[in-house]
């Protein structure tokens, strides 16, 4: 090839590169440009202009008090249910009580809406700074409509939140199917709004969140402004709080003085119970055994199996999404109906024991607090005390029981012989002339072999034939 036909070669390569070069240019700004338009029309039109009112502002703002120094937290783990609303409920209450930060660190792949937007408008109603930090893994779904509406917005490096879109479950098949319908969709985007787009939040990333089931990660999510900071941990989020001014939606401008210290509010056990009964997994298996149980102790006529059964029931239902106070109600009337069948049963057993369980879980389920029919928490710990007593008292005697009936059958058994016993002739006896003797008390048809035997001589049984005994004469 000559020197003409290379560089024309090499012109024809160079003419191709820059045309590729141009269009694959113009396609970007073309699907930039697209992008930037969905953003626009997304952001303006669900959420409209929102400007930023709540949450952490700059710091020559001013503010009406301080919170601090103490900083409280909870880790919002697993299905978000009723039990982790009234989790968040009495923690806010608690931070409250002692001026405090609130620190709520979600790991969870989500859970149910209503028990979200419950604790969305909790957060929202708070007088001290409820903070969101993901830690460990991801808080999806629900996990993140929580995390949007805290006033302060965190995530550890690696972390995820988004794919915020509603699903139904089926139990009959196990299939999640995604929810499009707009009464739906649209609600929960407003709530987006009201509570997210307000404390700075990127309106269009959270309307995305919901449409699109966009994900990010810790990092893209402090990029398009979806967050407010990266900590890696619990000391490096406070020591970035601290100092920080927050707006409450709740009235009123705060500053943050901490100390660097954090200390946990355990969850109670009503909490405790609540949330492991959620798991579906759990639930469906409860709910199962318990009909399963019920309906084949009644076919059967064993009625103390029902009871147990009914208490599976319950507390499956109460993992399904039952209202916890009505259940408690419903056990401790149980239990008490029980312990009534009990007192008029001989013995103390299944029906028992299943009643004193379902007055334990009752307690246990009580709410409490000063609304509805809750209890004081005093008034609680000494009634569950008293119970567990009356309960570890018949377990103990129950248990004694079992071990005695136990060490009977474990004897070896015991051949009685009524040969060899002494008596008395009741009647004159012959070889060929039966009569009655008494022997152990009993009367017993007897010969004797030995000669005649007159009454009221004492006699010894030497053999017996069928029910004929066999006597001889003691001298």
């Amino acid at each position: 090839m000559n020197r003409a036909n290379k560089r024309k070669t090499i012109l024809l390569i160079l003419l191709v590169v820059i045309v590729a070069s141009i269009a694959f240019t113009a396609l970007a700004q073309e699907e930039n440009k697209t992008s930037t338009q969905d953003v626009v029309d997304l952001g303006q039109k669900y959420c409209g202009s929102v400007e930023k009112k709540y949450g952490l502002m700059p710091n020559d703002t001013g503010y009406d008090r301080v919170v601090g120094p103490k900083v409280y937290y909870i880790d919002v783990t697993g299905v978000i249910d009723t039990a982790m609303t009234d989790y968040v409920r009495a923690a806010i209450t608690k931070a409250e009580q002692d001026n405090a930060v609130l620190v709520l660190r979600l790991n969870t792949p989500g859970g149910y809406v209503d028990a979200a937007l419950n604790i969305v408008t909790n957060i929202s109603n708070a007088r001290v700074p409820v903070v969101g930090f993901v830690v460990n893994k991801w808080a999806e779904s629900a996990g993140t409509l929580i995390l949007v509406s805290t006033h302060v917005a965190a995530m550890q490096p690696g972390t995820i939140i988004g794919s915020l879109q509603p699903v139904a479950y089926n139990p009959s098949t196990g299939a999640y199917e995604p929810i499009n319908e707009s009464k739906i969709i649209n609600p929960i985007i407003k709530v987006l709004c009201e509570h997210g787009a307000t404390r700075g939040r990127n309106a269009t990333a959270l309307v995305r969140f919901i449409l699109k089931n966009d994900n990010y990660g810790a990092e893209e999510a402090l990029r398009y402004h979806v967050i407010d900071m990266i900590a890696k941990d619990m000391p490096d989020l406070i020591n970035q709080l601290n100092g920080s001014i927050v707006a409450l939606p709740s009235g009123g401008t705060v500053l943050l003085k901490l100390n660097g210290q954090y200390e946990e509010i355990p969850p109670g056990p009503r909490i405790t119970l609540l949330h492991t009964l959620s798991d579906p997994l759990l639930s469906g298996i409860l709910v199962s055994m318990g009909m399963l149980i019920i309906l084949f102790g009644l076919a059967s006529g064993h009625y103390a199996s029902a009871a147990i059964g009914a208490l599976l029931l319950v507390m499956g239902l109460v993992g399904t999404g039952f209202n916890p106070n009505t259940a408690s109600l419903i056990l401790l009337g149980l239990g008490a109906l029980l312990l009534i069948i009990e007192f008029y049963t001989p013995g103390f057993g299944v029906i028992g024991g299943t009643g004193i369980a379902m007055i334990v879980l009752g307690i246990a389920l009580l709410p409490l607090g000063s609304t509805g029919f809750a209890i004081s928490p005093e008034y609680a710990s000494s009634l569950i005390k008293a119970i567990y007593g009356v309960g570890i008292s018949f377990a103990v005697l129950t248990a004694f029981i079992v071990y005695k009936i136990i060490q009977v059958r474990k004897k070896k058994p015991i051949v009685w012989s009524i040969i060899g016993e002494e008596g008395r002739a009741v009647d004159e006896i012959g070889e060929d002339k039966p009569g009655f003797v008494i022997v152990e008390g009993e009367y017993w048809k007897a010969v004797s072999k030995s000669g005649v035997i007159k009454p009221d001589e004492r006699v010894r049984v030497v053999g017996k034939e069928g029910p004929l005994l066999i006597v001889e004469r003691i001298d």
